[in-house]
């Protein structure tokens, strides 16, 4: 009986063990690729439209100043990006939809 419960034990510990490398190691690489091939423009349809739509975006002509105080105050509220993702949408957004 003692076997068995040790048995048992070691098969939901190695289970466990192997659910959790899985998961860790595919979201880690996914993270990664998504974040490096993203360019401008995806950035702004990943990342802005959580919140609004872009129409709101293409209606504003902003400076560069402008669109980086935007940018920062959207991190503020919870935006997600990595400071070379800042940049990337900032440069878009000036070119893009710049004054």
């Amino acid at each position: 009986m003692k076997t068995r419960w040790i048995a048992l034990l070691m098969m939901v510990l190695t289970m466990v063990l192997f659910i959790t490398a899985c998961s860790s190691g595919s979201s880690s690489g996914t993270t990664a690729l998504s974040t490096t091939s993203l360019d401008g423009a995806s950035l702004l349809q990943e990342r802005c439209t959580v919140c609004h739509n872009l129409s709101r975006v293409e209606r504003a002509k902003h400076t560069p100043e402008e669109w980086q105080a935007t940018v920062n105050r959207m991190i503020g509220k919870g935006a997600k990006l990595s400071s070379d993702e800042k940049t990337l949408l900032i440069e878009y957004l000036s070119t893009t939809y710049g004054n």
